[in-house]
C-alpha cells in the first residue's frame, strides 16, 4: 500500500503529543529529509503532511497511532479521502474535526527510503529518547508468532465493543426521508457507542404512523449505536407490547428500519 504503520504505547503521564510526533520527526531527518511538526502535531515536509496521528488517552495508558507515507498512490488516497465520498450528512460530532491537507510521499525526498529504514530510524531515535540510548532487540511477528503473553492480553482488549465503541465522543445524526405514507425525520444522540436519545417524527398524525415512530424512538434508547439499532428495537416492541406491530403497520417499521439501516 506504500505506507508504513507506527504505534507508540506508554504509561499516561508520560505521553505528549509533539513530543512523539517531534521523535518521528526526527527520525526522518536522520534519513536526510527536512520534516517538521505543524500546530496540529502532523510530521510535513514542504508543509506537505507525510504522516497524520491518532491518539487513544486512558486513565493508566496512551497510545499514539500513525502512518507514514513512503510510496502511495496520493490520487488515490485523496479519492477516498473526499467528503464527497463519505455519508456523514447530518452528524455533528464532538471529536476532533479531520482537516483536509496536501500531503506528499517520502520517497519524493529520498530514492531509497523504504520500510525497512523507516523502521530502523524510529526505532533508534525511541531508544534514545525513552531507554538512554541502550539499545533493544526489534521483536518481529509473523502469522505463526505466539505473541508474549502481555501483548496477547492488550491484543485481546483492542478487540471488546468497549475499547471499539464504548468511548466515542458525543455526536447526532439527524436525517429525514420521505416515504408513501409521510415524511419522516430522525434525529438520534449518541455518546460512547449508545444511543442516549431517539426522537423520530412524522408529518402524519394518523394512529398508525404516529404510533409506530415514537414506540421505536422509545425502543432505541440504550441500544448500541449500529445499522442493526432498529431491529432490536423492532424485537423490544414485539417482546414488550406484543400487538403493537401489526398487519396494518407492519410496513411502517419495515421501512423505518431499511432506512436507518443504511444511515446509523
Amino acid at each position: 500500500m506504500g505506507n508504513s504503520i507506527y504505534t507508540i504505547f506508554m504509561p499516561r503521564e508520560a505521553f505528549s503529543r509533539r513530543t512523539n510526533a517531534e521523535l518521528v520527526a526526527r527520525s526522518l531527518t536522520e534519513l536526510d529529509i527536512p520534516a517538521s511538526v505543524n500546530e496540529r502535531h502532523d510530521i510535513v515536509v514542504d508543509k506537505h503532511k507525510v504522516s497524520g496521528s491518532a491518539y487513544k488517552i486512558t486513565s493508566l495508558r496512551a497510545y499514539h497511532h500513525g502512518t507514514m507515507l513512503i510510496d502511495a498512490d496520493t490520487d488515490r488516497l485523496k479519492g477516498c479521502l473526499s467528503k464527497k465520498r463519505m455519508n456523514n450528512k447530518g452528524i455533528v460530532s464532538k471529536g476532533v474535526e479531520s482537516v483536509p491537507s496536501p500531503v506528499t510521499n517520502l520517497r519524493d525526498y529520498s530514492f531509497t527510503i523504504d520500510h525497512q529504514q523507516f523502521c530502523e530510524s524510529v526505532l533508534s531515535e525511541f531508544v534514545l529518547a525513552y531507554n538512554d540510548g541502550i539499545p533493544v532487540k526489534p521483536i518481529i511477528f509473523n502469522d505463526t508468532s505466539r505473541l508474549p503473553k502481555q501483548v496477547e492480553t492488550t491484543r485481546q482488549e483492542l478487540m471488546t465493543w468497549e475499547w471499539i465503541y464504548g468511548q466515542t465522543p458525543e455526536f447526532t445524526n439527524t436525517v429525514d426521508t420521505n416515504f408513501s405514507w409521510g415524511n419522516v425525520k430522525a434525529h438520534i444522540l449518541s455518546r460512547h457507542g449508545k444511543i442516549i436519545k431517539a426522537d423520530i417524527t412524522t408529518d402524519k398524525d394518523m394512529m398508525h404512523e404516529s404510533t409506530i415512530t415514537a414506540a421505536i424512538s422509545v425502543a432505541l434508547e440504550g441500544l448500541s449505536y449500529s445499522r442493526f439499532a432498529v431491529d432490536e428495537a423492532i424485537n423490544k416492541i414485539q417482546r414488550d407490547v406484543p400487538g403493537l406491530i401489526n398487519l396494518d403497520n407492519k410496513h411502517i417499521s419495515r421501512d423505518i428500519r431499511n432506512w436507518l439501516y443504511d444511515r446509523l
